[in-house]
């Protein structure tokens, strides 16, 4: 009964907290922004905040009768100086937090899980106007993902997301990118990135899938216009986290890693221009749950079975 009420509060604190403050300026709002007819009528300056808070129910591990739950919140907030539509720069500062709800049989491999961990983020995107049909976008970023009671250095990760859109008509935005961070345990890891906005009917949108506040990773978004105000879509997407533990002791590895494929359905309302709040559910697939020793060597890794996952997401801009 105490997990249960545990869970709870942690879903609803996240919830609230979401709701409360926050931003993401992602590459595909920026893409999304070509489109628009009017700009920001209050002057230079812009505030952004977004939010989000995730529920992943119950799911068992394969190779035992364990099980764990988690509630991610994300919330973040922005300050930038617009020029114009086309070019500007901002801060963003982001706090969020994973609270793991394992059970008390459960292992990764023989060894024992992780608590919560924490997401601190600063970056700076930057956009650019090439030409009336060209923008690039550019994010320098330091990171840092912890578990409670763990030094912020030990997860720290400083890496950049930069890409280049070319407005080919009305309908079509696409343009490619890359994204480059460096790795706990060493190393450095590059992965592509496709910008992408193509309003393929009056109603169809196929869009690069923005992150919704406290899921994160690179996928792809499909939404249908129901009214104005309204519209759904199906978005997949591919997400790893990793995170420094608080200790390395022979017991645990010194970095775990979360890794999973969502696919999620979504339900958006957007009150007014530039505001956003949407309702997300889905089951995330191929989870697998992995422990490193502090030079990234696989201690120990556990593949997890199918989980249900329910969200709350919220963006503004003014």
């Amino acid at each position: 009964m105490e997990s249960r009420r545990t869970r709870l509060r942690g879903i609803l604190a996240g919830i609230s907290s979401a709701l409360a403050v926050t931003l993401l300026w992602c590459m595909t709002n920026i893409a999304k922004a070509e489109n628009q007819e009017k700009t920001h009528s209050g002057g230079p300056w812009v505030w952004g905040a977004s939010g989000g808070a995730l529920h992943q129910f119950n799911t068992n591990f394969d190779d035992s009768d364990a099980h764990f739950s988690v509630s991610r919140y994300f919330t973040q907030l922005s300050l930038g100086y617009a020029k114009d539509r086309a070019n500007s720069i901002s801060l963003s500062l982001g706090l969020g937090e994973a609270n793991y709800d394992f059970s008390p049989a459960a292992t990764i491999g023989k060894y024992s899980p992780w608590g919560n961990i924490r997401d601190y983020r600063i970056s700076v995107p930057i956009r650019y106007s090439l030409s009336e049909r060209g923008n690039i976008i550019v994010i320098p970023g330091i990171r840092s993902y912890i578990e409670e009671g763990s030094h912020l250095d030990k997860g720290r990760t400083e890496g950049v997301i930069a890409a280049a859109g070319w407005k080919f008509s009305d309908r079509l935005t696409l343009g490619p990118g890359f994204g480059w961070f460096t790795e706990l345990g060493g190393g450095s890891s590059v992965f592509p990135i496709i910008l992408m906005d193509w309003k393929i009917t009056d109603h169809i949108r196929l869009s690069t899938g923005r992150g919704l506040a406290a899921s994160q990773g690179p996928g792809l978004s499909l939404d249908y216009s129901l009214a104005k105000n309204w519209t759904i879509g199906l978005t997949g997407r591919y997400e790893k986290t990793r995170f420094a533990l608080e200790s390395d002791r022979a017991t645990r590895g010194a970095i775990g890693e979360d890794r999973s494929v969502p696919l999620l359905l979504t339900m958006g309302y957007s009150p007014w221009p530039m505001t956003q709040f949407s309702a997300v559910a889905g089951v995330e697939f191929a989870g697998k749950l992995t422990l490193e020793d502090s030079t990234g060597r696989t201690v120990a890794s556990s593949d997890l079975e199918k989980a249900a996952v329910i969200g709350l997401v919220f963006s503004a801009r003014f």
